[in-house]
């Protein structure tokens, strides 16, 4: 007679997790100088792009400039900007539904002073690649010049950028609106505005929000899944969220008041994403306990831009979310505690309840920026980081990978005080339509060798030289394994005695072996069938349990 057992109680029987979590490791990527790693995107391709902000590579050897990096084969890593003493800052990159690449940013005079200094005017920019990092087109927007004051008061800077249905892609950012009085111009104030653009990067449309008088930061444009367009300005002591149809048109708009900790330092850009159910959500920050400090602020909302849930996440110093992604289980989010100590919070879908809270464990500063998820629906966070151990020097551009909750490596659990979010409604802005005609320019795209250092695991391209696959699972930096098509390979870097077993989803083993002193490559020689099946390893480092899928 055979008896069947099923998954869910295998598991239980044995520490199987049903949700294990693959994960490549964490790298690093720049030079000798200030590197920062500020988006990555999976959408839309099976590979992955990557903006690296860098002062450690220019075009002129120079100036600033930024990288694009697609570390999976067809692998390539491109310097792109202009020569001359000018300055190009690049925020967001994402890959278009044709299949193109599409980056966002600003760039200005080299102001001399160190990096991130330049001299007005600032010039909003698009610039769009092939996914082979061939140069196609780029726009010049320098939509202050359609106001009153000449080039040495104006301000374009667009933020983010993302991919529409329609082939084409919606941006959002901030332009300086000042004003001429007979002979002098004076700069007024920060306004927000949500352009969208064709497949070409032809402007359709451009919508300016804001206030009289202060200043408002547009940090995130996105389609959501009724094909209208959102923005969102979380600005200082408000969050604003306004969407457009597909002709400008606003539709609606709210507006959330909130505290805002004002240290001098000015404002953290904060990003959000869309979500599944046709909302979206966002990472931010507000005002700590006492004002004394910032606080993480997650929030979702509805399609009618409705606060749904929401946490504050704060442990009394410096703590701020910077953006968020939505996975298959659970929303996640990254930024910064305790100062200076990149994180990957989890929160559950139905009520915004803090599932996971990790971080990087390192005795140097790690700031998180950018997160998306893999076609794997692994969690990859970006960022920065200033560990002499894992940087070329300076800061270097951070990748890493969700450990799914497992303690190895570098991830680490962290039990971190939040409360339920409380945000009410209140109030408006204005909202301008006004014609402006882009220019075209060209950019130069040069192969660059941006140094990279895996710490641990495997890395987004060949440099690890791994022997695996992209799915790696790591234990710890001596051994990993993976399913690659559907055979189990086993990688050991040392000497390990090493047992392997191998179950089938009704509870039978239908392998095990045993190795002594083991070092090197290990296939186990079993040919697997489509099915589920659990693998227990013990090693000398202890050992692991996994649930297999094999499609």
């Amino acid at each position: 007679m055979r008896y069947y057992i099923s998954a869910f109680a295998l598991a239980i029987l044995s520490g199987i997790s049903l949700n294990a979590q693959t994960w490549a490791g964490l790298s690093t990527y720049g030079g000798s100088d200030y590197d920062v790693v500020w988006g990555i995107d999976f959408r839309g391709d099976t590979l992955p792009v990557i903006l690296l902000q860098t002062i450690s590579y220019s075009i002129s050897g120079s100036d600033e400039d930024f990288v694009l990096m697609v570390p999976s084969s067809p692998q390539w890593k491109k310097v792109i900007g202009n020569s001359g003493g000018r300055d190009d800052w690049a925020y967001k990159v994402a890959w278009q539904t044709t299949g193109n690449i599409v980056v966002g940013g600003t760039w200005c005079e080299d102001g001399g002073a160190g990096p991130g200094s330049c001299y007005p005017p600032l010039y909003g920019f698009l610039v769009q690649l092939s996914a082979s990092g061939t140069f196609i087109r780029a726009k010049h927007l320098d939509l202050s010049a359609d106001w009153e004051c000449p080039a040495s008061n104006r301000v374009t800077r667009i933020l983010s950028v993302w991919p529409t249905s329609d082939g084409g892609v919606v941006a959002a950012g901030y332009l300086l609106y000042s004003y001429q009085w007979l002979f002098w111009c004076f700069p007024n104030d920060f306004d927000a505005f949500i352009a969208k653009f064709d497949s070409a990067l032809n402007l359709q449309w451009i919508r300016v929000v804001g206030k009289v008088d202060t200043n408002e930061l547009a940090t995130t444009a996105i389609q959501t899944t009724d094909g209208n367009y959102v923005l969102i300005a979380p600005s200082f002591n408000e969050i604003w969220i306004g969407k457009f149809n597909g002709s400008g048109t606003i539709l609606w708009q709210k507006r959330y008041p909130r505290t805002y900790y004002d240290d001098g330092l000015g404002k953290y850009l904060t990003w959000a994403k869309p979500t599944s159910d046709g909302g979206f959500i966002l990472a931010d920050e507000i005002d700590g306990p006492g004002g004394t400090s910032r606080d993480i602020l997650f929030a979702k909302f509805d399609g009618n831009g409705n606060l749904v849930c929401g946490r504050v996440l704060y442990t009394f110093q410096h703590d701020v979310g910077i953006d968020v992604v939505e996975g298959p289980d659970y929303y996640y989010m990254t930024g910064f505690f305790r100062n200076s100590d990149i994180f990957l919070a989890a929160f559950d879908k139905s009520n915004c309840q803090l599932v996971k809270f990790r971080y990087v464990q390192s005795s140097a500063d790690e700031f998180g920026i950018t997160v998306d998820i893999s076609n794997n629906d692994i969690p990859y966070v970006g960022g920065s980081t200033n560990n002499g151990a894992w940087s070329a020097g300076g800061y270097d551009g951070l990748i890493a990978a969700d450990s799914g909750g497992v303690d190895t490596c570098y991830w680490r659990s962290y039990s971190i005080s939040n409360n339920v979010l409380s945000l009410t409604n209140s109030g408006s802005w204005s909202v301008w339509t006004f014609t402006h005609t882009p220019t075209s320019y060209f950019v130069a795209t040069q192969n660059v060798n941006v140094g990279v250092n895996v710490v641990c695991g495997l890395a987004l391209g060949p440099e690890d030289d791994s022997e695996l696959s992209a799915e790696e699972k790591k234990i710890n930096c001596r051994l990993s394994y993976a399913l690659v098509g559907k055979e189990i390979r086993i990688k050991v870097v040392g000497e390990t005695d090493l047992t392997v077993s191998l179950y089938s989803v009704d509870g039978r083993r239908i392998f095990n072996g045993h190795l002594k002193n083991f070092s090197g490559l290990y296939r186990v020689p079993v040919r697997l069938r489509r099915g589920v099946y659990f693998l227990h390893i013990v090693h000398g480092g202890g050992e692991t349990r996994d649930r297999l899928v094999v499609r």
